[in-house]
């Protein structure tokens, strides 16, 4: 399965168009996040971009998948970032009070596992959102973007998907309304046509983003997980 490198998405994100979708992504993320002050945040795939929404508001780690590639971040300060097995998180059980997927579920290789693991680590009603691309938008048909490469989902697929590893959803919005063209001022058109297009239908979002919560209800969800020891990230 092809997928952006860390190169590639470290460059299309200082890019105008970039910029604007991290911007319209961590608005999106902080409306739904309810995440108490000092919290912990964990972002899976290439997630600082939506994590610097949060700024000192909650601590933050950024885990990368060791197919994707790591960088530094953020730029000013001691990095807060870790090379992953995306299916072994180096993360302490119930320690997160979020979790976030970004360019990271598109790509797995086994998604049940993905998710799975985002189940162990939340705190017990901790909350969980997934960005994917969305099925059928031209953000998901275009490889200009990296919401271009691995599988889009539509809601229905991701909701099942979710529901069956115990993370029912509360409920989804879209984000990227204007289409990736290739247009003089495509960064500020896509910020400043956000809350129109979306007037014309909630679903029309190149990016697809669920949220849900953990359930407890003394079981495990579905599938058998297979873990090996790991030493956990300290000090989040």
């Amino acid at each position: 399965m092809v997928r952006p490198d860390v190169l590639s998405l470290s460059r299309f994100y200082r890019t105008p168009l970039g910029l604007s979708a991290a911007q319209v992504l961590g608005d999106t993320i902080a409306r739904l996040s309810d995440v108490p002050a000092g919290g912990t945040i964990v972002g899976l795939g290439f997630a600082p971009p939506v994590l610097a929404r949060f700024g000192d508001s909650a601590r933050t780690v950024a885990l990368m998948p060791a197919r994707q590639g790591v960088c530094h971040w953020p730029s000013h300060a001691k990095s807060r970032t870790v090379l992953v097995d995306t299916q072994n998180w180096p993360i302490a059980d119930s320690s997160a009070d979020m979790v976030i997927l970004i360019h990271a579920l598109e790509h797995a290789q086994v998604p049940t596992q993905l998710l799975r693991e985002a189940w162990r680590v939340l705190v017990p009603n901790g909350q969980v959102v997934v960005v994917v691309p969305n099925r059928r938008r031209m953000w998901s048909a275009l490889d200009r973007t990296p919401f271009g490469y691995g599988r889009p989902y539509s809601k229905g697929q991701l909701y099942t998907l979710m529901e069956d590893h115990m993370l029912p959803p509360d409920g989804w919005t879209t984000a990227l309304m204007v289409p990736p063209l290739a247009l003089p001022g495509i960064g500020r058109l896509l910020r400043l046509g956000e809350k129109p297009f979306r007037l014309m239908g909630k679903n029309l979002g190149g990016a697809l983003i669920v949220h849900a919560r953990k359930q407890v209800y003394g079981a495990l969800p579905k599938g058998k997980a297979v873990r090996a020891g790991v030493e956990a990230v300290s000090g989040i």
